[in-house]
């Protein structure tokens, strides 16, 4: 494996997300150096390369790609996008960061894998709760045994008004109520959830759901024009994991954000709730220990676990920052535990059961 001071890396989409979270999170990293950025339009991409400093703007994904000084490709645009500039980033030989979702369906995300190992380029996918460093300590209190035999997970959250605010939408999110474009808030808001779950404690073995469009009639705020919208926003699931532990979870898109997540075992339960009051994939987290005493104790994760990452600010490029220090481990050739297509595929195949379990009524069995 080749080895590097920095790895070169190209961003495809640094105007939105990718200036948001990646910009930040690559400048917090001795690993990395942002060469190049890409937009669909030359005066947007001059003017996000301009507003990050960044020395190269181009409008083309392939030919970003192809530049030699750029090692790795990250794709930060619409989901609908994502498996055409994927597959020009692995044409090139070039690894990649996806965004999550990998892709609009299994079917998509699933060719995009076998690609990816047919041309054996590294990859990972933007499940970043799964960089978190008190995420990784969860999961190591998990397995040591700190609370017992896990026998429940529970989770509410209520999700940001995104897309909607009182059934309404700006243009840059219309296409989230489109089901077809595959990012919603079953795709975006629980799987950002569902997957730490699987991280934690164990995989999904069998799933049963409720999905709903509570918002069928949605406001667009620019136009003043109303769109239809067929893309769940109220995700109700209850399951079991591979070892037993049985799971109830409900997403509501409305209300005030925020989320608690209860990890419950014989011997105390884990309770997990915001710090920056950021979505779970986004923030810090709080972390306590309750006993069956009764007994309450907060639990600071140890500086270890941010170690690879430790000069990122909090925000929405906090535990992208974490999971890029991870991929770094990966192409330098460490046995890292990471995100990839592999674990994409999962849990695409882990929507089509909640899917299907919501569309026939009957509890699916998880891949």
């Amino acid at each position: 494996m080749e080895k590097k001071s920095k790895w070169g890396v190209g961003i495809v989409g640094a105007g939105g997300w990718g200036g948001l979270a990646h910009v930040p999170a690559l400048a917090a990293l001795d690993t990395y150096e942002t060469k190049a950025v890409t937009g669909t339009r030359s005066e947007s991409a001059r003017a996000a390369a301009e507003s990050h400093g960044i020395e190269r703007f181009y409008t083309d994904a392939l030919e970003m790609a192809k530049q030699r000084d750029i090692d790795v490709v990250a794709v930060t645009v619409k989901v609908p996008e994502h498996d055409r500039l994927i597959r020009a980033a692995i044409e090139a030989g070039k690894h990649v960061y996806s965004e999550w979702p990998l892709a609009r369906n299994t079917a998509e995300a699933e060719a995009l894998l076998t690609l990816a190992e047919e041309r054996r380029v590294n990859h990972i996918v933007g499940l970043q709760a799964r960089g978190n460093p008190t995420v990784r300590y969860i999961r190591d209190l998990v397995v040591t045994g700190a609370v017992g035999r896990v026998l429940a997970v529970n989770c509410i959250a209520t999700l940001p008004v995104f897309p909607t605010r009182n059934g309404t939408v700006d243009m840059a999110h219309v296409y989230l109520l489109d089901e077809s474009n595959g990012a919603n808030q079953l795709t975006i808001g629980a799987a950002h959830l569902l997957d730490p779950i699987e991280y934690i404690v164990a995989p999904f073995a069998e799933v049963s759901a409720t999905l709903a469009t509570q918002y069928p009639e949605v406001y667009v705020d620019e136009t003043g024009k109303t769109v239809r919208a067929n893309a769940p926003d109220h995700v109700l699931i209850s399951g079991k994991l591979a070892q037993g532990t049985l799971v109830s979870m409900q997403f509501i898109n409305a209300g005030e954000p925020g989320f608690t997540l209860r990890i419950i075992g014989t011997e105390g339960e884990l309770v997990v709730t915001p710090r920056d009051g950021l979505m779970f994939q986004m923030d810090r987290l709080n972390l306590k220990i309750v006993r069956p005493s009764g007994d309450t104790e907060t639990l600071e994760t140890p500086d270890g676990y941010a170690s690879i990452a430790q000069n990122t600010p909090p925000g929405p490029g906090y535990n992208v920052a974490h999971l890029y220090a991870l991929f770094a481990e990966r192409l330098a050739g460490g046995e890292v535990g990471l995100p990839d297509f592999a674990q994409a595929v999962r849990l695409h195949r882990l929507m089509d059961a909640i899917r299907a379990s919501s569309a026939t009524g009957i509890r699916q069995a998880v891949e």
